[in-house]
């Protein structure tokens, strides 16, 4: 039997900023590009790391099923990040979401109405500074 371990996402840093005591990161994945609050200790170098992702908190009016969207997704706008990706399981209120074969993240969901299910697509947004990036090393 061959176990293989998967990584986190693989993110590669483009740009960093320091404002105030925040390093806020932009850069690009295999689906798009993410912008968001970098949770390591130091200063990222530009260069590529796996990441795992923690969201801020979601209301299910701000999650979207599609209908017609097949792939996963992310890109900027302004201020937020707009995430597509398939639902792949699902715990109470916590929705494991599929953005690539190395990534997999947890999203909850406040005031969840169940009905999205194993296998939809969804879209939310959620702003820059409510997503994590968290580096780790495999």
């Amino acid at each position: 039997m061959i176990i293989t371990e998967v990584a986190g996402l693989l993110f590669t840093v483009t740009r960093r900023e320091k404002e105030n005591d925040l390093i806020i990161v932009y850069g690009k994945t295999c689906i798009g590009k993410l912008k968001g609050i970098w949770k390591g200790r130091d200063m990222p170098e530009v260069m590529s790391y796996h990441i795992e992702l923690s969201f801020g908190d979601i209301e299910r009016k701000e999650v979207t099923i599609n209908d017609t969207v097949e792939n996963a997704d992310m890109k900027i706008e302004c201020d937020k990040v707009i995430f597509t990706a398939e639902c792949e399981d699902i715990d109470d209120d916590v929705y494991y979401m599929r953005f690539s074969y190395d990534g997999l993240e947890m999203l909850c969901i406040e005031n969840d109405d169940h009905t999205i299910k194993k296998g939809d697509i969804v879209s939310f947004s959620i702003l820059f500074r409510e997503i994590g990036i968290y580096p780790y090393t495999i």
